[in-house]
């Protein structure tokens, strides 16, 4: 039993690394290339072209230190001796600020957002964990949304509960997928579209809900697109805010 335990967290410790390579090196290249148009332009930029570039890598480089910043904050809370913090949390805000890191793609293809959640809607959660798992899902939404596809993002409120969905217009994900999404111990789940290179994140994502007493999970029709759903508790009559 000790044996499969190690060999499980062996794995895991090599699709950690393996993700890591994957999501840092396309942003390391892009910088790079965006330093080659600059020192080889065959003619001087124009200060639009510059802050065009400029703005490129500044995105590219503030999503490569949220995706670190997450991951050691996850390490961090595997430790013995890790109390999850919650506390009150303006959602809609929340989603707003995670989105901000993936405007710039969402406008090179023409994506929509729709945010339904309304303003004074709080959630109760951990905002370091939250805001891994929302930027996450808007990665992936982002990713696979077709070009002029909207993002739909809403909330509801149901016996002590707020479930918190992002539905996107892409190809969707295949039923035996779903039911391996999270499961990154299985490796036929990488065979996924949407887990290439970000499967694991997504495992990280079900580990932190789990510790917020939450639940994260997944519905398509293939062809049709995906909904991601989180849902948390709210907090107890009376506790303050």
């Amino acid at each position: 039993m000790m044996r499969k335990k190690q060999d499980a967290s062996d794995s895991f410790s090599k699709m950690l690394i393996s993700v890591l390579v994957h999501d840092l090196r396309q942003p390391f290249a892009t910088l790079i290339s965006a330093a080659d148009m600059i020192k080889y332009a065959d003619h001087p930029l124009s200060e639009e072209e510059l802050y065009m570039i400029f703005d490129h890598m500044r995105h590219t480089a503030s999503k490569s230190i949220k995706l670190l910043d997450g991951l050691v904050f996850w390490m961090k809370s595997q430790n013995n001796g890790y109390t999850c913090q919650t506390q009150s949390l303006p959602l809609r805000e929340l989603i707003n600020s995670a989105n901000g890191l993936y405007i710039y793609d969402q406008a090179s293809k023409s994506i929509s957002i729709s945010n339904t959640i309304p303003e004074h809607q709080l959630i109760h959660a951990n905002k370091e964990m939250l805001q891994f798992i929302n930027r996450n899902i808007l990665s992936n939404a982002t990713k696979y949304s077709p070009p002029g596809g909207i993002i739909n993002i809403s909330c509801s409120v149901e016996d002590n509960q707020i479930t918190v969905a992002f539905a996107d217009q892409g190809m969707g994900i295949r039923e035996e997928q779903l039911e391996r999404l999270f499961s990154v111990q299985d490796t036929r789940v990488l065979d996924s579209h949407y887990l290439q290179g970000a499967g694991i994140a997504l495992s990280i994502c079900q580990d932190m809900i789990w510790q917020m007493e939450g639940k994260l999970w997944a519905e398509s029709s293939y062809g049709h697109g995906a909904t991601f759903f989180y849902s948390l508790p709210l907090p107890a009559p009376g506790l303050p805010l």
